[in-house]
């Protein structure tokens, strides 16, 4: 009989795979019926077994903290739902809620099983990266050269594979990029890392410069490596003599991909005149101007009615708050601490962060500098970028790696 530890790690192996192959029932062969995902048939019956483990550890009196906390939070979101159906009694809430939630407590009984429950060593840290990453290669490869996947945020040229959510999508390619520049000698990691930047290249997405960060870490921690002088001496002097070449190169591939998406976003701000009276926030927000701006209508949703701000409205309904303002495809803030606040009031982002944060700062005081620069990537990409925390394609990787700098 297997093990649930051996489960998981079969699950940790393999989860871009599954959602690349849900992608590819989704997209190509036109089956969105759930009965059709391969990702609910196989999270769904492991999702089923932490219930019966955790019932079994309740039962023994054996929990850890953190491992209550998810449990209460798995009564919360339910609640959460009741309360939203009682005022809004509509099918929708329910339809549209419980798969949502669902797929929130997976990802949250992963990371406190793993944190908890398992016995993690680097050897299976590497083969996660590795084996996922393969996956995540191929995919975005694939459908880069053969037209075969998704393009990234709607731009011809693009692609992101059989992935469906670019934002997921985004990080993983800036954390594979930094666990490979920061993991040892750079020698033994450059065809991953040239790998990463062609990705980040078809993806077309801001993350892009994200990659200064680890760059960043990697120059300051190398800095007097022989090797590293060796090639910095070599990589100033081809740069040199090709600056002109590659100036041009740059400011073409800048303007045909990564700053379409920004030029569009800075054009809706200047039409409405920005959202704020302080000049430099006006500035920040027309770098993504639909976020802003629809954080904005949220917190004020929020702050406006003691229900909301307290409770939430579920992801039905701060679905069904974007369809009457006539936003049938944005229908969030992409910012995920701010979205689960929407959702689940203030009663739930106090527990969701308590659970995330609690005991931190001595894990990533005694990580590698990788693991502290993944993690703070992690954070920062899910506090201002989004699709994070509830995303199965990436969250699967950041509550991993949360759990094994906290186990």
């Amino acid at each position: 009989m297997l093990r649930l530890t051996t489960v998981i790690k079969y699950y940790l192996l393999s989860f871009l795979l599954i959602d690349a192959i849900s992608g590819f029932i989704r997209i190509y062969l036109g089956i969105s019926n759930p009965i059709f995902n391969i990702g609910y048939w196989i999270r769904g019956p492991i999702l089923v077994l932490f219930f019966l483990f955790y019932i079994y550890q309740i039962k023994k009196q054996t929990m850890f903290m953190d491992e209550l906390l998810v449990i209460i939070l798995f009564f919360y979101f339910c609640f959460n739902t009741l309360f939203n159906y009682l005022i809004y009694p509509s099918p929708r809430i329910l339809i549209e809620n419980l798969p949502y939630l669902l797929r929130q407590q997976f990802l949250l009984f992963l990371f406190v099983f793993i944190k908890n429950r398992m016995d993690i060593n680097k050897s299976f840290t590497s083969k996660v990266i590795n084996y996922n990453f393969m996956v995540f290669v191929l995919s975005i490869f694939i459908g880069y050269v053969f037209g075969f996947g998704l393009e990234s945020y709607r731009f011809s040229g693009t692609s992101k594979g059989m992935f469906q959510g670019g934002n997921p999508v985004s990080i993983l390619n800036l954390i594979f990029f930094s666990y490979f520049i920061l993991d040892g000698a750079l020698r033994k990691k450059i065809i991953p890392v040239l790998l990463t930047i062609f990705n980040g290249f078809v993806i077309a997405s801001k993350s892009i410069f994200g990659f200064i960060i680890p760059i960043y870490f990697a120059l300051r921690r190398r800095a007097l490596s022989l090797n590293k002088l060796i090639f910095y001496n070599a990589f100033i002097l081809i740069m040199i003599f090709s600056f002109s070449f590659l100036t041009n190169i740059a400011i073409e591939a800048y303007e045909a991909r990564f700053g379409l998406n920004i030029n569009k976003s800075i054009a809706a701000a200047e039409k409405v005149g920005g959202l704020y009276n302080n000049a430099m926030m006006n500035r920040i927000a027309s770098l993504n101007f639909r976020r802003y701006a629809s954080l904005n209508e949220q917190m004020e949703e929020s702050f406006s009615h003691f229900n909301t701000f307290l409770l939430g409205k579920g992801l039905a309904g701060q679905n069904i708050f974007w369809e009457k303002r006539g936003e049938f495809w944005f229908k969030n803030s992409s910012m995920d601490f701010f979205d689960f606040f929407f959702k689940y009031g203030l009663i739930g982002i106090i527990l969701l962060i308590i659970l995330l944060l609690r005991n931190i700062q001595p894990a990533i005081k005694n990580s590698l500098t990788r693991d502290k620069v993944v993690i703070a990537l992690f954070f920062l990409y899910s506090f201002f970028g989004g699709h994070v925390i509830d995303s199965v394609t990436s969250g699967s990787l950041f509550y991993y790696y949360l759990a094994i700098i906290k186990s």
